[in-house]
């Protein structure tokens, strides 16, 4: 499958796209979209290798990282992509959402929560890497967006016809919709740098 726009500068790409490789096929239960209640950010702590460690200026990186989160926790989170997705910073201002497990597939991101929550992970260091905050900030309208069409469509020409996540959000933290890896485990999972523009994000529908 190709990758698709959702709205201008959020991109989704799929497994296919990415090119996961073959020998690790997709791990996962398979879980009933009525089942997703709330959504974890995490970060990977995996940085890009140029200047700029958490932007990402080209697909073959993105690409090339995908293929090695299939392998980086195998041994005890099995070998696959463990998030359902994996977000990149791109150079321009854009989000590249990368298909990991999946909507629909049980995750292996955080204990206790691997069936009812979407986990989407940060391509990147959010913690000890500096990165400067509006870089952050102008993708948290594209997070809501692409959160958005998760819980109000999951569905494109180029994806499939899939029913929505309707209940996603609504188990929430107190003053945000979205939890941080942090609030149930002892870790600077997602990172400061991130968290403190994480309060901006919503499930806000593309179609309006």
């Amino acid at each position: 499958m190709p990758k698709f726009e959702i709205v201008p500068g959020l991109r989704v790409v799929t497994r296919d796209a990415w090119g996961a490789n073959g020998n690790y096929p997709r791990l996962g239960a398979k879980v009933a979209r009525s089942r997703r209640t709330h959504v974890f950010i995490h970060h990977t702590v995996m940085v890009d290798t140029d200047d700029t460690p958490n932007i990402w200026d080209r697909d073959a990186d993105i690409f090339k990282m995908m293929r090695r989160l299939q392998t980086v926790r195998a041994e005890d989170l099995g070998a696959d992509v463990p998030y359902n997705f994996v977000a990149f910073l791109t150079k321009g201002g854009g989000l590249t959402i990368c298909e990991g497990r999946g909507e629909d597939r049980a995750g292996a991101h955080t204990k206790g929560h691997n069936t009812a929550a979407v986990a989407v992970s940060f391509a990147g260091d959010f913690h000890d890497v500096d990165i400067e905050n509006i870089e952050v900030a102008r993708r948290m309208p594209l997070l809501s967006f692409f959160l958005g069409w998760l819980k109000y469509s999951a569905s494109h020409e180029d994806y499939g016809d899939f029913t929505p996540l309707k209940r996603l959000g609504t188990l929430q933290p107190e003053g945000r919709r979205v939890f941080f890896h942090r609030d149930v485990k002892n870790t600077d999972c997602p990172g400061a740098k991130l968290e403190q523009h994480l309060k901006q994000v919503d499930f806000i529908d593309p179609e309006g």
